[in-house]
């Protein structure tokens, strides 16, 4: 997994790496097999900046929504063409009048923090405040040093002693976001795998018509929809450079008018000082979003902590909220999976309430009829889990059972990967060792190479650093953070699962593995998913120092903003917005004219672990299926 935590790859097959052969194992040394195990099962610590007194930083109070029963049931009902309350959409001002705090309660918390020279600025659902300042005002606000602030059972106590805040405004709050992100007990694993990347310069194939054509988003634009009058979101917590989007635009037809693309930043704290203002994840989402809906306004939400932050993440889609102008938002970046989220509850440096805050965040989203897609992930079924933390090091393995919370959160629709059809010769001095094939369009999983492997048994002992690059694919399984959604319940494949291990604990492929069957509970997901495969992804533009300005990518966080795009140009042809998708879709992909079509082979189509579940609609390695665009707009109410 990447060190940002985003979904998102860039790898080709690794015919590179074939050269070891011919050379024999005897160069191999010892220390390199060695490194690459150790990178798989350790992981330095990437720890929290310090902040000196006179520093300025943000931190969030959430205030407690009211009716969250009746909000939560709102929020399908909005989005279910069964419901009486069908497409009624609140505003975010409208979201506050219903759940939120009322305005004379933010107004008495804003004059009460300008008395610490704090400055707080509200957010339209009255529920979240922003609040900047120096790092010494803060420490006399909640009698703390905010180093070392650590949480506790009162919300606002982060130290020995609960700062003097009165009543009126103490029962207000729910929870508060980002005041222990600089204590050095917050950490990120700095887990990036150093994926091989493609040289070649752009080809005729592997743009945004390789998703266009084959999913019909091209008879949409033959109907004129092409997201006119349509805004697309995209959260992130990296920059871009314009020039390499509007190249990009203009090589792919699409609009590059002036203002097209707006950068919002968004109120956060600074996890660590470095900010990349030319992230290759936030490039590809942005180029590609604006490529599928070709005349569709972008605007990218950045939030600049150096490294995704739960209350960046709250802020950038808060901050979407409050505009309401983007009809759909995607994101690629995770902050990293439930056990290390469990790790830092345990550190006293998250708040224990991060999964309600989840779900509060994207529900409002869902409120307001916004189409809210996020990547499922590179790492296939297996993700990585946090086991322990030993002096520096983050000690890891992979497991089946881990789950993203924002990936697998029931009020977003999860997006999966598949590959197309490709023959690659792996060759070694112009001489074929074999073919790697993939005969038809399958869950992503790079176990099509094992067969290759198979041929050639000595291939990880000479070339060791394969193992890193081949256990990628697209994540899916079962969340246990969440409860199975209304929407996912009686439909044919929820809960259970045919599956085929091709991963050892280690990283080692298994070669010819039984099939399992059996059942689980919880949150299924991917929801749907679309060519993401790098082998058989898309080319990026963006002007680097060395090497092409053309580079083949991939990953699920590819597809992710092609989905937000497509939801533009659906939007773009009627009166009021598609909503968030996941009830109507798990409904159409029952019926027998569906858009969908469901990956259920249980041979060759597997994210190395689920396969397809035969005669169901659904399983978990590609979710729903692949999707009709086309008809979807047909069909979708």
């Amino acid at each position: 997994m990447m060190k940002k935590w985003p979904h998102f790859l860039e790898i080709t097959l690794l015919t590179a790496s074939v050269l070891f052969l011919a050379e024999g194992l005897s160069q191999v040394r010892a220390s390199k097999i060695g490194d690459v195990y150790g990178s798989m099962t350790s992981a330095s610590l990437i720890r929290a900046s310090k902040v000196s007194p006179n520093s300025q930083t943000t931190f969030d109070i959430l205030l407690k929504p009211r009716n969250q029963a009746d909000m939560y049931q709102e929020a399908l009902d909005v989005n279910s063409p069964t419901s009486s309350s069908f497409k009624q959409y609140l505003t975010a001002s409208g979201f506050r009048e219903k759940y939120g705090q009322p305005t004379s309660v933010t107004k008495d918390w804003q004059k009460y923090l300008k008395k610490y020279h704090l400055q707080t600025s509200v957010y339209d659902n009255g529920i979240t405040l922003a609040v900047s300042g120096k790092v010494k005002n803060m420490n006399k606000l909640f009698q703390v040093d905010l180093n070392k602030a650590t949480y506790h059972q009162d919300p606002l106590q982060f130290g020995k002693k609960k700062p003097a805040v009165p009543a009126r405004l103490s029962k207000t709050v729910w929870t508060v976001l980002g005041a222990a992100d600089h204590n050095r007990n917050y950490f990120f694993p700095n887990t990036q795998d150093h994926f091989a990347q493609s040289s070649n310069a752009a080809t005729t194939k592997g743009y945004t018509s390789r998703f266009t054509d084959h999913y019909q988003v091209n008879k949409l634009y033959d109907q004129g929809m092409s997201g006119q009058g349509q805004t697309v979101g995209i959260i992130a917590f990296a920059g871009v450079k314009r020039s390499n989007i509007n190249h990009f635009w203009k090589h792919e037809n699409a609009g590059t008018w002036k203002n097209r693309l707006v950068i919002k930043s968004v109120k956060t704290d600074h996890f660590v000082p470095a900010y990349n203002r030319d992230d290759d994840e936030a490039t590809m989402d942005t180029e590609y979003s604006g490529s599928v809906a070709k005349n569709a306004n972008i605007r990218l939400y950045v939030a600049k902590s150096g490294l995704p932050t739960l209350a960046g993440l709250v802020n950038a889609y808060t901050t979407a909220y409050d505009e309401n102008k983007a009809s759909a938002l995607s994101t690629s970046w995770g902050m990293g999976p439930a056990s290390l989220f469990d790790t830092l509850v345990k550190r006293k440096v998250m708040t224990p309430d991060y999964l309600k805050v989840f779900n509060f965040v994207f529900a409002q989203g869902a409120l307001q009829g916004i189409s809210n897609f996020i990547a499922s992930g590179d790492m296939g079924a297996y993700k990585y889990r946090i086991n322990g933390v030993y002096k520096n090091r983050v000690l890891l393995d992979r497991s089946v059972q881990d789950a993203d919370p924002i990936s697998t959160n029931p009020w977003v629709t999860s997006v999966g990967g598949t590959t197309l059809p490709f023959k690659q010769p792996m060759k070694t001095r112009n001489i074929t060792l074999g073919t790697i094939t993939n005969e038809k369009e399958r869950a992503w999983g790079s176990d099509y190479m094992w067969s290759f492997f198979q041929q050639f048994p000595d291939y990880f002992a000479a070339a060791p650093s394969v193992l890193t690059q081949v256990a990628v694919g697209s994540t899916g399984g079962f969340s246990h953070l969440y409860k199975t959604p209304q929407y996912q319940k009686n439909v044919p494949g929820v809960n259970t699962f045919y599956a085929r291990p091709a991963l050892s604990q280690l990283g080692q492929p298994i070669y010819d593995a039984a099939l399992t069957q059996g059942t689980d509970y919880g949150r299924n997901y991917p929801d749907i998913a679309a060519n993401a495969d790098p082998t058989t992804g898309y080319q990026v533009y963006q002007v680097k120092k060395k090497g092409s300005s053309w580079k083949k990518s991939g990953g699920t966080s590819v597809a992710s903003p092609q989905l937000a795009g497509v939801a533009a140009i659906i939007n773009s042809g009627r009166q009021q917005r598609m909503g968030f998708w996941n009830p109507q879709i798990y409904q159409l992909a029952t019926q027998k004219q569906t858009p969908f079509t469901p990956l259920n082979d249980t041979d060759n189509n597997s994210n190395l672990y689920y396969t397809g579940q035969p005669n169901t609609d659904y399983n978990q390695a590609s979710g729903l299926g692949i999707v009709n665009f086309n008809q979807l707009a047909s069909v979708y109410k």
